[in-house]
């Protein structure tokens, strides 16, 4: 038994060497010999295959399972975004329906008035909306509201501009520009209400903590900041500010600051040299380079001697009242067209009580875009008068005015209907503002001027401008920042504009040499003939260098002859 187990563990010891001999061997190739011996054991090649196409489905699940887990993630933040924005619109739409007067639900149809009802009460059922959080720093700043109504525009404008100076700078110029008075357009119809002035003291309140006092006052002197200043009209007056800014420097005299004692001088002097038709008033106001209520008014301002010009004051105040007695207030001119001194005197003052104070919000556009703020300073604009030969029975238009200086400039000095149209809101709503300061202070001077219309919007689609173009006579187009795509549709509207209306640009819309042939009979260049001047420094706001502006006039006199010529006509 010994010998046997013996033996069958020897055989079972070579068939285990054999088979090992077996599995070391190299792979069969195409190359190898048919009789080459064989691996019968399990494929070990399809084990690898199947290895990597299982790694591969288990890496495609982990970023199927990756990709559901981040979305559910974003998903709640989603959520929360709409449902911000749907209780948003639902407080707007609350708001609005609040506002809603009872008149104006009667003035509505049955079926209207019925949607209005329904979505009262549908609004009237929804949640409260969420109240912006607010920084710790921004609560500690704000200021409790007066629960005492503002009775006058003084008052008003002294509560914004008791908003802190660590306070947001445009939150600041916000609450001023809501402080200033309405737009004639914004009042009721037929009221008769008058609207208060701003005057020069109101101006300066706006911002009050950047001014100090101008004149040294000596001991025991009352330290006056305010004055009154008798203006043409029965019983007017204006408060004018005794104050300077801190920045203000005597010796230039910088021109983009408001400066009220030398507003006061020069309404002094416009008043003498022509709101008051008697010799002996001018020759006590205006005297010589050594006597005068203005060289005694220039003397004490010099000095700083704030006695002496407020004396200066009240003497003037004293000898325009007797004129006023005498009936001899009215102006020494043609009033049909007011010259440009006096014109210009107006609207700078309105622009100092309305514009300035938050001057800061109109630097609010795109850069290099056709939106892109400039003025056209007065200078330019008279000499824009005297080239279009505009009158009192002109219609002009200002594609593009801005805060509106143009349109007021022109209706003053000539007496003629002006109108314009401003695409951006804050230079719109400052052009209506000075409208309406226009038209009160021109009545504190009793001088008459054209009718003036601003409007808010696109003057390529607005309805406004397509029904005044063919009434009007001058237009006038800043043209100096727009695109060639905006100018080429400029062009396609003055094809409504009729013979021998004037286009003002400082750009041309033609070129001086253009010349008439078959290819360009129907082009809008075809209709105008072009002038280029020349003008000189400080007419423009972006510039203090020189330029040029060029006049267009509508002539088809050109055209007709062209096509008679080859019987087109």
């Amino acid at each position: 038994m010994d010998l046997f187990f013996g033996a069958s563990t020897n055989a079972s010891r070579e068939q285990q060497s054999a088979k090992v001999r077996v599995e070391e061997r190299p792979a069969k190739t195409p190359n190898a010999s048919v009789n080459a011996p064989t691996d019968t054991s399990p494929t070990r090649r399809a084990r690898p295959q199947q290895g990597d196409q299982t790694h591969k489905e288990d890496r495609r699940r982990s970023q199927q399972k990756d990709q559901s887990h981040s979305e559910e993630r974003r998903r709640p933040q989603h959520d929360d975004r709409k449902r911000r924005r749907r209780l948003e619109e639902h407080r707007d739409e609350r708001h609005t329906l609040k506002k809603l007067p009872t008149s104006e639900s009667s003035r509505l149809s049955p079926r209207n008035s019925d949607l209005v009802n329904a979505n009262r009460e549908r609004v009237g059922s929804l949640p409260p909306s969420p109240r912006p959080r607010k920084s710790p720093v921004r609560a500690e700043r704000k200021k409790p509201a007066s629960s005492v109504a503002v009775s006058s525009l003084g008052q008003e404008i002294e509560r914004c501009a008791s908003v802190p100076v660590q306070a947001s700078n445009v939150r600041r110029q916000k609450a001023l520009v809501s402080a200033m008075p309405s737009p004639v357009d914004d009042r009721e119809a037929g009221s008769d209400e008058p609207v208060a002035v701003v005057s020069s003291v109101d101006a300066v309140r706006q911002s009050e903590s950047q001014y100090e006092d101008y004149f040294r006052w000596q001991d025991g002197e009352d330290r006056l900041q305010t004055i009154e200043l008798h203006l043409p009209a029965s019983g007017a007056t204006e408060s004018y500010s005794l104050l300077m800014p801190k920045s203000f420097d005597r010796e230039s005299e910088s021109r983009d600051e408001y400066l009220p004692v030398n507003d006061l001088i020069s309404t002094v002097r416009a008043i003498a040299l022509y709101l008051v038709d008697s010799s002996d008033f001018r020759h006590k106001v205006c005297g010589d380079k050594e006597n005068g209520i203005l060289r005694q008014l220039e003397r004490a301002r010099n000095r700083l001697n704030g006695r002496d010009f407020v004396g200066a004051v009240h003497e003037f105040n004293r000898l325009l009242d007797l004129e006023r007695v005498s009936s001899n207030i009215g102006p020494v001119f043609d009033k049909s067209h007011i010259p440009s001194d006096l014109a210009i005197h107006i609207v700078e003052q309105t622009y100092n009580r309305v514009v300035a104070p938050t001057v800061n919000m109109l630097r609010q556009y795109k850069a290099f875009s056709n939106n892109v703020y400039g003025e056209i300073l007065p200078t330019l604009v008279s000499e824009f008068i005297e080239r279009a030969g505009i009158s009192h029975d002109t219609t002009f238009i200002d594609l593009g005015c801005g805060i509106g200086n143009v349109v007021l400039q022109v209706a003053a000095q000539t007496g003629c209907f002006s109108c314009g149209i401003e695409i951006m809101k804050v230079p719109a709503r400052f052009a209506r503002r000075q409208a309406q300061e226009f038209e009160q202070r021109m009545r504190l001077y009793k001088l008459n001027h054209g009718a003036v219309q601003v409007w808010q919007g696109d003057f390529c689609e607005s309805t406004d401008v397509q029904r005044m173009l063919p009434r009007a006579d001058v237009v006038l187009v800043n043209n100096y920042a727009f695109d060639s795509a905006l100018n080429q549709t400029l062009l396609q509207m003055f094809l409504d504009l009729k013979e021998g209306t004037k286009i003002i640009s400082l750009k041309p819309f033609v070129t001086p040499d253009h010349k008439i042939s078959a290819r360009n009979i129907y082009s809008p260049e075809s209709i105008l003939t072009v002038r280029r001047y020349q003008y000189w420094s400080q007419c423009v706001s972006w510039t203090d260098s020189g330029g040029e502006y060029f006049v267009q006039t509508v002539d088809r006199s050109r055209l007709n002859e062209f096509l008679a010529q080859r019987g087109m006509l």
